[in-house]
């Protein structure tokens, strides 16, 4: 078949017109298709072997179900564009030199900005040699005083630490026991131990106690028979065995009722009752109330809460703790914040981070803390007090944080 000049011109400009429309479709897809294919690499530190793994595991565990969930749900939309989330995670078996070299990893090597996840004092203040330069985006569960700051504004703590918890718990002592006046204090002669008493104390002074005692020792010790003999000729109404560890701690208590103590008992720190009846032996550890244990079963704890146990439980089959709840509270927060935000830009992240409470797993979470650190970096949430019974432990009480009070 032939065409004259003007008909084969115009059959041309439609093929033109044809391809080009194509191209646009086609472009559009690709486009559309760009969106949908972008990664957010979000980094988890924590020691994964060793005698503190159990942390690293929960928090690995806790920012992997709500990644999961995220991705499920079709991505992160963060402005006009959606983020597949990928977790990369490193093990620095609670040793800062690890954890440095760890961070410099995921910061220099695989472009991170944010990292969701850490614990152990030392190896926090070791990555933030890393992150806070490079405004990295940095939470963590790790407890040192020094971890928070005006000087460290790209970091959170996720997880409430003796600050927090120690001013609510004695509060609900002082408000539900009020025969306890005089309560003595016993922790490792460390940064830990001091750390613990510094602010039990200053919540006793606070709430009208007396401090009885004011005590030390040295860790890994097993005759704690001459400085409770000290302790209890204060004649205290309370012993608080606030940071000692589980198997210390079990210790003191049991040496203390062999010298005849009677009286109430609290364990500040405590995050595992069950050593501690373990070492100490049901009569003596017969009482001991904490706020730091948690049980994703307790009607003292939100249905959200109980609803990731569940979820975590059929996972891992495990029941959690708190740091894995801590954690994936602190990957929702923060993801959130960069959809508030509309961008990654960490700066912009960061002012939408402490723009507003945030509704979580643990229920309302605000950002307090100014008073003890100097800014608003800590993670704020309701407590759970519990109570050993008959070798068992049961949750007893919910109490507020006073930030959650107003």
């Amino acid at each position: 078949m032939f065409f004259n000049e003007e008909e084969a011109t115009m059959r041309i400009r439609a093929s033109i017109a044809t391809v080009a429309m194509v191209a646009l479709v086609a472009a559009g897809t690709a486009t559309r298709g760009a969106a949908q294919d972008k990664t957010l690499t979000i980094g988890v530190l924590g020691p994964l072997s060793g005698g503190a793994a159990s942390y690293g595991v929960e928090l690995v565990r806790g920012a992997e179900m709500r990644a999961d969930e995220i991705n499920k749900a079709g991505g992160l939309k963060v402005g006009n564009d959606v983020y597949h989330i990928k977790l990369v995670s490193y093990d620095h078996k609670a040793l800062a030199a690890d954890a440095a070299t760890a961070a410099n990893k995921l910061v220099f090597q695989d472009k991170v900005k944010f990292i969701i996840g850490n614990a152990v004092g030392a190896t926090c203040n070791a990555v933030q040699t890393v992150t806070e330069p490079e405004k990295v985006l940095f939470s963590f569960v790790c407890w040192g005083t020094s971890n928070l700051g005006p000087d460290k504004p790209y970091s959170f703590r996720a997880m409430l630490s003796q600050w927090e918890v120690a001013e609510p718990f004695y509060r609900w002592v002082k408000e539900k026991h009020s025969a306890v006046k005089r309560v003595a204090l016993i922790s490792p002669n460390d940064t830990s131990g001091k750390d613990t008493n510094t602010a039990v104390v200053k919540a006793l002074k606070g709430l009208g106690f007396e401090v009885a005692a004011d005590e030390y020792y040295e860790r890994g010790t097993k005759d704690f028979y001459p400085i409770l003999t000290k302790i209890l000729a204060t004649k205290p109404d309370m012993l608080d065995v606030a940071a000692a560890p589980a198997g210390e701690g079990g210790l003191i208590l049991k040496q203390a009722r062999e010298l005849g103590f009677k009286g109430a008992k609290g364990w500040t720190a405590g995050t595992n009752p069950f050593t501690i009846i373990g070492v100490a032996g049901k009569e003596a550890a017969e009482g001991v109330w904490s706020p730091t244990n948690i049980n994703v079963k307790s009607d003292f704890v939100s249905p959200t809460v109980r609803r990731f146990g569940e979820e975590y439980e059929k996972r891992y089959k495990e029941v959690p703790g708190v740091i894995a709840v801590a954690n994936y509270a602190a990957f929702d927060v923060f993801t959130k914040a960069m959809q508030d935000a509309r961008s990654l830009d960490t700066d912009k992240v960061l002012a939408a981070l402490t723009q507003k409470p945030f509704d979580t797993v643990w229920g309302k979470l605000v950002l307090g803390g100014r008073e003890t650190y100097g800014i608003d970096r800590q993670f704020l949430y309701p407590l759970v007090i519990s109570e050993i019974r008959d070798g068992k432990v049961v949750d007893i009480a919910q109490v507020l944080p006073a930030a959650l009070k107003k």
